[in-house]
């Protein structure tokens, strides 16, 4: 199958997600309504996404991401510095996830059980490379891997407070960006600053993923 029948099915999948989670029963009622999908058996299905429901949520985030790179564009962001164009990038990914709120706090969940770690920070580094890389990113070595892990702690923290109330605004959640990013200023290095920052953003995604939706 090619990829982009697997995003179309995983995007019809999250219309079923709010009622029945992140489960292969979303995934089958999905194939049911899809015309090419229609005859394929719930084992054949599940073979698809190598029978491991973490690698549908980790199309759901690539799609997420190819989105925030949609949206970045459309707007005029071209001129900006290093950290501004970081923060277009993260605020552009809320964006694209703004319909989707609960859907991600399921999928924190789901991936907050035990035997999903790897795969969770993968995810979450991944989208930190992906902001990295459209940012034109050339660094190497030790660098690199410091960048996305200083990045991956903003992130999730900024992430973890735009959650935590289904009513709060993406505006509202700029702000809040604005000091994570501030209390890592040389973004590029790691800091005592910017360890604080990664492990207080582990305490509040603890708190998001507890959480039962």
């Amino acid at each position: 199958m090619k990829y982009v029948d697997k995003v179309d099915l995983v995007t019809k999948m999250l219309n079923h997600v709010p009622d029945l989670g992140w489960t292969w029963d979303a995934l089958y009622k999905a194939a049911f309504n899809s015309k090419k999908l229609k005859s394929l058996t719930e084992e054949e299905l599940q073979t698809l996404f190598d029978n491991k429901i973490s690698n549908i949520i980790g199309i759901f985030n690539d799609k997420l991401d190819e989105e925030m790179y949609v949206i970045f564009n459309s707007q005029n962001n071209k001129n900006l510095g290093v950290t501004q164009t970081v923060k277009a990038l993260v605020l552009s990914r809320f964006r694209a996830s703004e319909n989707c709120k609960s859907i991600i706090k399921m999928s924190l969940f789901f991936m907050a059980q035990p035997g999903n770690a790897y795969e969770a920070l993968n995810q979450l580094m991944k989208t930190s490379s992906k902001i990295w890389e459209i940012a034109g990113d050339t660094s190497t070595g030790r660098n690199f891997y410091s960048k996305r892990l200083i990045l991956a702690g903003v992130y999730s923290s900024t992430l973890a407070y735009w959650l935590a109330k289904e009513t709060r605004s993406i505006d509202e959640s700029e702000d809040f960006l604005d000091k994570r990013l501030d209390d890592v200023k040389n973004i590029g290095k790691i800091s005592k600053q910017s360890i604080e920052v990664f492990e207080r953003t582990k305490q509040e995604l603890r708190s998001i993923i507890r959480k039962k939706i």
